[in-house]
């Protein structure tokens, strides 16, 4: 089992009674998602929503996340980052390559094809190889989009990840730009550190090649535990997840880059207030009893026991949004 797990998934895990698994579409199936859907995928109007349910089912029964509960595959959050329209689609378009870490079911990739962007030179990896199928049953592309789906752990021990999928058919140093979204914020510092390092080696060594995404980031950084079902790695540790604040998440890059010898133009990271159409509605169908139901936050994975930690402050309620950064090579 990938290292990034510790373990198969915990029992209990894949219970449609937790919070973060939504019964009910409500803001998440946002215009721009139905016109790809309808546009891109040819799926007719009025299969759009029966579409999505049976294709989040097959990705729950992959792996439980709490953002394919909540269907994030929806959610296009390349195309709502600040260089989207200024600098990823225009590269695209002059022949640079794109690898998406933490792809899920390629939803930013399609975005970029739908936008004009050849798909020819477009990389997806993730940890679960079954997203590839998935991915080309939920957006209908299979005969179209090419098959450059690279199925990785990043986190594997040093060999098995040299001799792995990203640096065996990608190569170190061949992607002109990486897009992380919502994903290194999955792991404890320690690991998104070595992460971080992994990924500017994948990066091309030409100057102003790019890491470019979002995350969920915190006012003040912070180390939590999960709350149950993910609050044990298999062997019994606490697992723990490191939420940044833009001041901790630069200096974690600027580590990354002394460590993997890559010089790096001075780290942008914007924090970003979510706006009350980005959570979850009130009144979402969780399948728990009226009176237990409320919106799903994040907040709500995160247990407030505090951590035994040197140089993190630890809040009892850390102020929550979004951390758009941007990490070019000089």
């Amino acid at each position: 089992m990938a290292k990034m797990l510790d373990g198969p998934v915990p029992n209990g895990a894949r219970s449609v009674s937790w919070p973060w698994y939504h019964h009910t579409l409500t803001t998440e199936l946002t215009v721009d998602a139905r016109k790809l859907l309808e546009q891109y995928s040819k799926i007719l109007p009025e299969d759009v929503e029966s579409h999505i349910y049976r294709i989040r089912d097959k990705a729950w029964g992959v792996f439980p996340w709490p953002c394919v509960g909540e269907f994030w595959f929806l959610c296009f959050g390349l195309a709502k980052h600040p260089l989207y329209h200024t600098m990823v689609l225009p590269r695209l378009k002059s022949g640079d390559s794109l690898l998406d870490l933490g792809a899920c079911l390629g939803q930013d990739l399609r975005k970029c094809v739908f936008d004009g962007a050849p798909p020819d030179r477009l990389y997806a990896s993730d940890l679960f190889a079954e997203y590839e199928d998935l991915s080309y049953e939920l957006w209908r592309d299979r005969d179209t989009f090419p098959n450059h789906f690279l199925a990785d752990d990043v986190l594997s021990d040093n060999g098995s990840f040299m001799q792995g999928n990203l640096m065996m058919n990608l190569g170190p140093g061949q992607t002109d730009m990486i897009v992380i979204n919502m994903f290194l914020h999955l792991f404890d510092y320690s690991n998104q550190l070595k992460v971080a390092t992994r990924i500017l080696r994948l990066l091309s060594p030409k100057p102003g090649s790019i890491i470019l995404g979002s995350q969920a980031g915190v006012v003040e950084p912070i180390e939590q535990p999960l709350k149950p079902p993910f609050d044990k790695t298999e062997d019994g540790r606490k697992r723990t997840i490191f939420r940044h604040s833009p001041e901790s998440f630069i200096q974690m890059w600027e580590d990354a880059g002394k460590a993997a010898g890559v010089p790096l133009r001075p780290i942008t990271c914007e924090f970003q207030k979510p706006e009350a159409t980005e959570a979850s509605a009130a009144g979402v169908d969780t399948g728990l009893e009226a009176e237990e139901k409320k919106p799903f936050t994040a907040d709500d994975l995160f247990s407030k026991e505090p951590l035994t930690r040197p140089k993190v402050l630890v809040q009892s309620a850390p102020e929550t949004g979004r951390l758009h950064f941007s990490v070019i090579r000089s």
